[in-house]
């Protein structure tokens, strides 16, 4: 195709997913890949990504695991990611951009995608109360009253 696609899951794209599934965001990614767990999804994709060669037992797991990916939700993952910027992109669109790079490509990419959706650790951080803070969890620490002087001892 030879055209530069931006993929993007951000809120419109992760709301869109939402409404088209009725269901949570990372609900519908889980059950997308319902049988890849983190070590496996790792092993994939160093052995997609940089070819590095997996053991027997891993790589049998990770064959079993595949079994289980749904294309049609990782496919709707990306739609909905490249609406944003490229309104006219359709389903159809979408699986011959996918069909043009190659599944281990769309795997990368999908991954990639899906890890910015992520908090960085220093997002997260930032998110995390500071150290004395006297806030109950849940609730704002309050700004220091301002005491004016009433004249009495």
């Amino acid at each position: 195709m030879g055209k530069r696609w931006t993929l993007f899951l951000g809120t419109s794209a992760r709301c869109a997913i939402e409404q088209q599934y009725d269901r949570g965001f990372f609900a519908v990614v889980a059950d997308g890949m319902p049988d890849v767990d983190p070590e496996t999804a790792m092993a994939i994709a160093l052995s997609m990504s940089e070819g590095a060669e997996m053991s027997p037992a891993l790589a049998a797991k990770a064959v079993a695991a595949l079994r289980g990916v749904k294309i049609s939700v990782l496919r709707d993952l990306a739609w909905h990611g490249m609406r944003k910027h490229h309104p006219q992109v359709t389903p159809d669109l979408v699986d011959d951009i996918i069909d043009d790079i190659g599944d281990d490509r769309f795997g990368t990419v999908i991954r990639e995608a899906l890890q910015a959706t992520q908090p960085t650790p220093e997002a997260a951080d930032a998110a995390k109360p500071e150290v004395g803070d006297a806030a109950k969890p849940g609730k704002p620490a309050r700004a220091p009253r301002n005491k004016k002087p009433t004249g009495r001892r």
